[in-house]
């Protein structure tokens, strides 16, 4: 019998929507004293690789996981999918040491994946996250950062579920073959040096739970014991209205790449660069929470900005606001923000167009087309003062131009106006249609 379209039970609809509060995931624990550390620019000239999401994403991580030879090492929030593990245990297959810190929390049915790479011979620690029960020292570790062989490193916004590393097997998709997903967006950088400080920013991290727990630590711990949520959506109706391939850039000067953590240097150095801007900021965020301190300041400067340049070109793209009972609290605090910092909807503020993607996961900012942020921050005060969380800013206005093109083909295509609609979600039964997406918490959980 063919499966059909079967609308998912209302209790799984409301679960999914309060799942993503603070207070469901319990991100709101006492935190340890955490000592933050300097962080270095560097002057690199060695390859870069951009890539996004749904476009390129599995395809760029595919290459660079295969071609591994000694060694992987990733920090990263929510690891789902389980095409990304296949790839971690064929590394492993043929001696590739792999290291993994995942914010354990059981919502989105990654335990099992964690365990099976443990089982494997993966080392696996749990962030010493709001999620742990032994070493509770970030809100969430949201970061999403991959070392290959102490030489490449992979900073993005997008996590390893089936939406921000949709399977697209054809480096910038196939379009008669295409796995619709998020747009989010990362970075490879081939640098030894920046290689070495990301390790040893994952190792300290990884050292502050193994220290807490002792040598039997490396176990799951403080999950907030929440069944998964099976709730699908229809798919995108269409791909993107242009795909973009990964692309290499091999600079012929240094090129200066400073990292941003939260906690440590966010709130340093970004209000600095968005006040700076003289022609151009764009911002491509899941959402903003424009009432909270910190970023509060942030959109303060960008104002400061356009008093400065009257003609400022800024442009914002948010996500979708979610379906439900959500819907008039996101949709009401982006009409605030705009009201409070001369934001218009449609003017300055445009929604990813859900016809075209899954959903907006993306964290990018480029300033003048001159540098551009990769990262995993979104725009709450969490993400920017409490959790863990890694970026790269580049100075390089040649990557800053290419990831400027593909936020042009978004805010063409954003919806102008916030219009709200009955939600159409369906049970794991629709999966076999063909039609439908599965929703994973940890895109949508806020952070």
């Amino acid at each position: 019998m063919p499966a059909r379209l079967v609308k998912a039970e209302p209790e799984f609809i409301r679960a999914f929507e309060e799942a993503g509060s603070l207070e469901m995931v319990g991100r709101n624990c006492a935190l340890e004293d955490y000592r933050k550390i300097k962080v270095p620019s560097f002057e690199l000239s060695g390859e870069f690789v951009a890539y996004s999401s749904p476009d390129s994403t599995y395809a760029v991580t595919k290459r660079l996981v295969d071609a591994a030879e000694k060694s992987i090492l990733i920090g990263i929030y929510d690891f789902t999918a389980g095409y990304v593990k296949e790839l971690l245990i064929k590394a492993m297959r043929r001696g590739v040491k792999v290291s993994l810190m995942l914010d354990l929390d059981n919502r989105s049915g990654e335990t099992e994946i964690y365990e099976e790479l443990v089982e494997s011979g993966c080392e696996g620690v749990p962030a010493p996250s709001c999620a742990s029960q032994r070493a509770r020292y970030f809100a969430s570790s949201h970061e999403k950062v991959i070392v290959i062989d102490d030489t490449w490193t992979l900073v993005q916004s997008g996590n390893y579920s089936d939406n921000s590393i949709p399977q697209n097997e054809k480096d910038g998709g196939d379009p008669d073959e295409f796995v619709p997903g998020n747009r989010d967006m990362g970075v490879a950088v081939k640098s030894k040096p920046l290689a070495a400080f990301f390790e040893k920013v994952l190792r300290s991290d990884m050292k502050l739970e193994l220290g807490a727990a002792g040598e039997e630590g490396a176990t799951p711990g403080g999950m907030a014991e929440m069944e998964e949520i099976p709730l699908l959506e229809k798919a995108p109706a269409e791909p993107p209205a242009k795909l973009f391939a990964s692309r290499r850039f091999n600079p012929t000067r240094q090129v200066k790449v400073t990292p941003i953590l939260s906690p440590d240097n966010y709130m340093d150095t970004i209000p600095d660069l968005l006040e700076s801007a003289d022609k151009s900021i764009y911002i491509e965020q899941q959402y903003i929470r424009g009432h909270q301190e910190a970023i509060g300041e942030l959109l303060s400067r960008i104002r400061a900005a356009m008093d400065r340049r009257p003609k400022l070109d800024v442009r914002v793209i948010l996500a979708k606001p979610f379906p439900g009972k959500r819907f008039d609290k996101e949709a009401k605090a982006i009409k605030q923000f705009g009201k409070d910092f001369g934001l218009k909807l449609g003017t300055h503020v445009r929604i990813l167009n859900p016809k075209h993607f899954v959903h907006c996961h993306n964290k990018l900012i480029i300033v003048d087309e001159q540098a551009v942020l990769i990262s995993s921050q979104n725009w709450s005060d969490s993400a920017v003062v409490k959790n863990r969380e890694a970026g790269l800013l580049l100075r390089y206005p040649e990557m800053a131009r290419h990831y400027a093109n593909i936020f042009e083909t978004d805010w063409d295509t954003g919806v102008k106006t916030l219009r709200k609609t009955r939600p159409e979600f369906y049970g794991p039964e629709a999966l076999g249609t063909g039609k439908v997406v599965p929703l994973n918490w940890g895109d949508y959980v806020e952070v």
